[in-house]
């Protein structure tokens, strides 16, 4: 990919005043420079990489962080003046900023843009507690590890003093540990405690925000003396810029974050842990920059020269391949709570038609007359996954997707892609048939169900629509840690969830995860089983199912992971995807229907002309061919491992705003 920090300059020089060149932190089409030059004036003296200031861009002023120095500039051009620095102390240093030049080169974002995403906001007005806890911390680290560079020539030198190109090479040493989250937390003790003895710091990664406070209870149990940092967007901004200059100057040792703490500029990195790395989670993929926060974590751990560990139960087919390299057999567990696979057919025939088999039903007893904790998955958000009328078989859609509306238990119907929200009719729009119902098992449900069944049982719901900020996920955690809740009911985010009296754990349709389109879906799949079969703290695991002979679940009590993982490397290499190939997905979105077809098959042909036709897939309807007023089409774009295409890079650095490049998508 082009090298934007290597090759700034190549013009003729003219002797001046101090140059400045900034990193202007807003979205510049890539087709065109991210770094700008600016005079530096009397601020010279001042000037430290990765510092933020004010500058003027075009006909606006904007915030930008300084890249690097110079006393020469390229002749016959009028250089405008930097209006001031915002704050003495940088943002980040140069390690940091190659590591915003990575994601801007390999997911094809502006560099500003990462930047602007990824670092806190700094405050424009005094805060006096934020003052006084900064105050406390020896900022003068920053300023001392960031001291300006003289000339863009010693830039370049300062860079490759390190070793790091902009794409800089991940270290061949992945620790990948494949256990329960019980022996996988032993295990993170000791390379913890191994870190702390060595006064080094540790970033700890967590997929939801649910798991924050689980993480960090368990972390304070074993480390008490040691305080616990928090890095996650939900946080105040306040209390984000305390733990962002924490981790800069060594005043914590600690931090547990989700996926954009894997930005955070440390003083002393020596170790960064993520935990159920094969959670979707840890990619962005709903805006740019679209990152991996997982793949950033490999670059991260090469630029800081530290040790890098993940753990899962079923880690992702890519980290396993991966893993291949360092361990010809990485130890893949069994299984050791007992698993229940319940033939539903079997069920109907005998008379049930529960979305409770007897099994569970019994066991749910057992569980509640024990005083003890069961855990109940469901695949679906909502009371219901759609709402048909009976009569004229209309189906009740989002207006702005053309999607299939969820109806909830308060009797509100909602999209899932746009959050548009409206009261469920009592007659079908179509026809007027009062024989509208809603169809499909959602978690909301379940939970009525439960609370009709079991009229003593204290049942509570944990789903993106009920714990959307960390304040509701943390009440939720300790009201089921502290025995105020005897059922809970939730989506995969709760899944990892632990409690001391959590005996049972039921998945209620999980046919709903082993039939989806798509080459993921078998691996996506069993990310789900063995959330909710690999744990060792449970008395009982059940799972319903009208398909008991399906493939995974025959896996899953076989118990032999290795298997699946490789039977699916050899389905993959035989059909070229990951990790035998690398694929792009761009997308092309547009409220004009006519323009949106020859716009994508414009960029489809000119692609198919650059490489060969069997590597563009597209353009193709997505499902759903339309969000939030905008219709959709989508080119898949399928590559070489480590191959570079110029001509490539071209096509994708040149694609109007209408188009989002996903490299590595999920979907």
């Amino acid at each position: 990919m082009q090298d934007n920090f290597l090759t700034l300059w190549t013009f003729n020089f003219i002797d001046s005043l101090m140059y400045v060149n900034v990193i202007p932190l807003t979205r510049i089409p890539l087709s065109k420079p991210q770094i700008y030059t600016y005079e530096s004036g009397d601020l010279a003296s001042d000037l430290k990489i990765g510092q933020v200031v004010e500058a003027p861009l075009y006909n606006r002023s904007t915030l930008g962080i300084v890249f690097g120095t110079a006393k020469t500039a390229p002749a016959n051009i009028k250089y405008k003046p930097l209006t001031k620095i915002i704050d003495p102390y940088p943002i980040v240093g140069e390690r940091d900023l190659r590591l915003a030049q990575f994601i801007s080169d390999y997911y094809y974002s502006s560099l500003g843009l990462v930047l602007k995403q990824l670092t806190p906001e700094l405050p424009r007005k005094k805060m006096k507690k934020l003052t006084e806890n900064l105050a406390k911390l020896n900022l003068s680290v920053i300023a001392r590890s960031s001291e300006p560079l003289g000339t863009t020539k010693q830039s370049r030198e300062n860079y490759e003093s390190h070793g790091i190109a902009s794409s800089q090479t991940p270290r061949n040493d992945l620790d990948l540990i494949i256990n329960s989250p019980a022996e996988r937390q032993k295990q993170y003790r000791e390379l913890i405690a191994q870190n702390l003895q060595a006064k080094k710091q540790i970033l700890f990664l967590v997929p939801e925000i649910i798991l924050l406070t689980q993480t960090e209870n368990w972390l304070k149990q074993n480390f008490p003396s040691q305080p616990i940092t928090l890095l996650h967007a939900d946080a105040s901004m306040a209390a984000q810029l305390l733990a962002w200059r924490q981790a800069q100057t060594g005043g914590a040792k600690i931090f547990l974050g989700t996926r954009r703490a894997i930005f955070t500029p440390f003083y002393n990195l020596g170790q960064i842990i993520i935990d159920e790395e094969q959670n979707q989670s840890y990619k962005q993929w709903d805006m740019n920059p679209r990152y991996d926060a997982r793949v950033v974590a490999e670059q991260k751990a090469a630029l800081y020269d530290c040790n890098l560990t993940v753990g899962s139960s079923a880690p992702r087919v890519d980290t396993y391949f991966k893993s291949l390299a360092a361990r010809p057999s990485p130890l893949v567990p069994r299984r050791s709570s007992p698993v229940s696979i319940i033939d539903m057919r079997a069920e109907l025939r005998g008379g049930n038609y529960s979305i409770f088999s007897d099994a569970l039903q019994k066991s749910l007893a057992e569980t509640l007359q024990e005083k003890k904790q069961a855990l109940i998955f469901v695949n679906r958000r909502g009371e219901s996954t759609f709402v048909m009328c009976r009569d004229c078989g209309a189906i009740l859609r989002c207006p702005r997707c053309k999607t299939p509306l969820m109806e909830h238990a308060a009797k509100t119907l909602s999209c899932v892609h746009c959050s548009i929200k409206m009261v469920s009719p009592v007659v079908c729009p179509a026809c007027r048939s009062p024989r509208i119902k809603g169809f499909g098992i959602g978690v909301e449900r379940v939970e009525m169900e439960l609370k009709k069944m079991f009229g003593d049982a204290r049942v509570a719901r944990l789903d993106s629509g009920s714990a959307t900020r960390a304040k509701n996920t943390q009440a939720r955690y300790w009201e089921l840690v502290n025995g105020q809740i005897d059922i809970l009911v939730g989506t995969q985010a709760a899944l990892p969830i632990t409690a001391p009296n959590l005996e049972l754990i039921a998945a209620i349709n999980i046919d709903s995860i082993l039939n989806f389109p798509g080459w993921q879906t078998d691996e996506r799949a069993w990310h789900i089983l063995w959330q909710i079969a690999g744990r060792d703290d449970l008395k009982e695991i059940i799972i319903q199912t009208y398909n008991p002979d399906n493939k995974l679940l025959q896996k899953l009590i076989s118990g032999k992971q290795s298997d699946f993982y490789e039977q699916e490397l050899n389905q993959r290499k035989a059909f070229g995807y990951p990790p035998f190939a690398q694929l792009i997905k761009l997308t092309c979105k547009s409220d004009d229907y006519d323009y949106l077809t020859r716009e994508s098959l414009k960029i489809a042909d000119k692609l198919k002309q650059e490489l060969s036709c069997s590597k563009i897939i597209g353009p193709l309807k997505p499902t759903p061919e339309k969000i939030r007023d905008f219709w959709q089409r989508e080119i898949i774009v399928k590559l070489e491992l480590n191959s570079k295409n110029d001509k490539l890079e071209s096509i994708l650095r040149d694609l109007t705003n209408e188009w989002n490049i996903d490299v590595d998508p999920i979907t």
